[in-house]
C-alpha cells in the first residue's frame, strides 16, 4: 500500500517531465519576470451607472498585481472594456427576473517601437437577480459587474502569460 502511494506520484513527475510539461507561469531560464507593461485601461463607453467606473480601475489593479513594473518591459499591454447589459429570464407578466451583465475587452499589445504583436477580444458573463426592491437589484448588478471584472482580469493576466511565455498570437 505505502509503496504504491508514492510510486504513482513519482511516475507521474517523471512522465510530465519527459514530455516537456512545464508550468504556464514558471519562470524562465536568465528571465527574472514577465517583460510586460500594463498601459492604458479604459472603458470604451461610460454611462453614469455608480460602479461602471470602477471597472478599469479593478482590472488594472489586478493586472499590476500579475504584472509588476520593471526596468526592462519590452512590451505594453492596454485593454479597452465595453460594458453590455441582457435580459434573461422574464415572467409571465413580462417582468424582469434576471439579468446579466457582459464585459469585452479589446487587448493589444505592442512592443517599444509600437509595433502590434497581439491583438484579441476576450470576453465575460455575471448574472445577477432584478428584485422587487430597487436596492436589492442594484447591489447585486454591482456585485455582478465586480465579479466580471475579476474574470476578466484573470483572463487577461492568463493571455499575457501565454503570449509572453510563448509568443502565440
Amino acid at each position: 500500500m505505502r509503496t504504491s502511494s508514492i510510486l504513482f506520484p513519482l511516475s507521474a513527475l517523471l512522465l510530465l517531465t519527459a514530455c516537456g510539461y512545464t508550468p504556464l507561469y514558471a519562470p524562465v531560464a536568465g528571465q527574472a519576470g514577465l517583460p510586460m507593461a500594463i498601459g492604458v485601461v479604459e472603458m470604451a463607453s461610460v454611462k453614469t451607472e455608480p460602479g461602471q467606473r470602477l471597472v478599469a480601475q479593478e482590472v488594472r489593479q489586478r493586472l499590476v498585481q500579475s504584472f509588476p513594473a520593471s526596468l526592462t518591459e519590452t512590451y505594453t499591454a492596454s485593454l479597452s472594456i465595453t460594458e453590455t447589459t441582457t435580459e434573461l429570464a422574464l415572467r409571465s407578466t413580462a417582468a424582469l427576473e434576471r439579468a446579466q451583465i457582459a464585459l469585452t475587452g479589446t487587448l493589444v499589445v505592442r512592443d517599444a517601437a509600437g509595433k502590434e504583436h497581439l491583438s484579441t477580444s476576450l470576453a465575460t458573463t455575471a448574472a445577477y437577480n432584478v428584485e422587487n426592491n430597487p436596492f436589492s437589484t442594484e447591489s447585486g448588478k454591482a456585485f455582478a459587474r465586480q465579479v466580471a471584472a475579476r474574470n476578466l482580469a484573470d483572463a487577461v493576466a492568463r493571455r499575457l502569460a501565454l503570449f509572453a511565455r510563448t509568443g502565440v498570437k
